[in-house]
This record gives structure tokens, sequence and C-alpha cells, in this order.
């Protein structure tokens, strides 16, 4: 037969101390901790994300918890970096896109027919009382697709093809910094959901000297080249182009 010792009164209270260190979990900071974690996630914080769940686990007795805590911020990081990445991607492509644009308002800007192997010009414009109207006297567009997304586009007064406004979409928010611009003027415009985008005259250099641009901090806003006796031939564009 097992034969029982006497237990001695230090021996009981080390075994309940030692029992008590085990039962430390506080269900409290538990839900704290969590809280914190899923805080810390929302403004992009993993560093402190990943501290606090290591409190969590310090605190919370639900292995379920905890586990659903874990698969939180992993595809919190994961989605997070995903986006920073595509954002990336589409900030590079944009750039690509507005440099082979102006290259190619560069090297069509002397004669924009050149842009198009087949331009479209509107009838002839109507004439003021007495006046002699130009078989040129009209505007023409030529069109010139960028891969299967993009367009550049110009229009141009027939008989004075110095009077141009060339045209294309990103898909992407654009200042004059991104064109390699100076500000010449700011204004809001209306935009989605009630509120308000930027737009900007910008005053090119380089090889687009002396043109000026139109571009909006809106994504999908269209961004115009033109020049000065472009709006003189098509008054109905200078809110637009001009601003208030």
């Amino acid at each position: 037969m097992l034969s029982l010792r006497p237990v001695s009164a230090l021996a009981l209270i080390s075994f309940v101390l030692g029992i008590q260190g085990c039962q430390k979990k506080d269900p409290e900071k538990c839900a704290q901790a969590q809280q914190t974690t899923k805080q810390a996630l929302a403004i992009g914080d993993f560093a402190l994300a990943r501290q606090w769940r290591e409190h969590a686990y310090k605190q919370c007795d639900d292995p379920g918890a905890l586990s659903a805590l874990d698969k939180e911020v992993v595809d919190t990081e994961a989605a997070l970096t995903a986006k920073k990445e595509a954002e990336e991607q589409k900030k590079k492509e944009t750039a690509d896109l507005l440099k082979l644009f102006l290259d190619f308002v560069s090297q069509t800007r002397a004669n924009p027919a050149t842009a198009s192997a087949a331009p479209v010009c509107d009838p002839p414009a109507p004439a003021a009382p007495g006046a002699k109207v130009g078989e040129k006297d009209r505007f023409c567009t030529a069109t010139r697709q960028v891969g299967s997304r993009y367009q550049f586009q110009v229009k141009y007064w027939d008989a004075d093809p110095g009077a141009f406004r060339y045209t294309t979409t990103p898909g992407a928010a654009v200042d004059c910094a991104t064109l390699g611009a100076s500000v010449q003027k700011a204004w809001d415009v209306p935009a989605e959901g009630g509120k308000a985008a930027k737009r900007w005259r910008c005053d090119l250099g380089g090889p687009s000297s002396g043109l000026t641009a139109v571009v909006s901090g809106a994504v999908n806003a269209e961004v115009h080249v033109f020049t000065q006796s472009y709006l003189a031939r098509d008054p109905g564009w200078r809110p637009i182009l001009e601003g208030p």
C-alpha cells in the first residue's frame, strides 16, 4: 500500500501560490488587449498591434478568440501591404503615361493632324453676316489609342493648327508637380459625394514650353494641354481651363 506522507505547511502554501500564479489571466485586461490590438490595426501601426497581441496571449484564456485575433492581424497587414503596392504601381503607371503624353504633345504640336492617321473634322463654322468661311474654318479631332486603356486626343482649328487642346484621362489624381510643371493658378471644383477637388493651371517647360496644362486632384479627371489661341476659338472651355 502507498503511504501518504504528511504535508508541511510551507509545502502547502507553495502549492497554493503556484496555482494562483497559473491563474493570473485577467478577462478585463484580455478585452483591453484585444481592443487595443484592433485599434492599432485600424491606424496601420502593426508593430504596436503585435505588441498588444502578445499581451492578449498573456491575459486571455479563449484559444478561439486568440486565433481570430491572429488572423485579423495577418489579414489586415496583408491587405494594407497589397493596397500600398497597388498605389505605388498606379503612381508609376500614371507618371509613365503622362511622360508619354507630353512627349506626344511635343512631337505633334507643330502639326496636330499627324496625331492620327484619320482626323475627324466638323463642318465649317458658320460665318458672321457678310464674312466668308473657308473650308478649313472648323475644328478637327485626332485620336491615338495607347495600349488597351488610354487615349490621347487633340482638338485643333484646321485653319490655325496652333490653336489646339490635347487631352488624356490617366485614371488618377494629378497635380502640376506630376507633370514637372509650375503652378500658375489653383481653385476648387465640385467632386463626387458633395466634396471639392483642387484644380490647377500649370506652366509647362522643356519641349512643351509655352503651353499650359490643367489638371485635377480627382480620380478619372482629364488632363488638358492647350494654347491660349485655342481658347479664343473655343471660348466655352474658358470656365474649365481658366477657372473663376
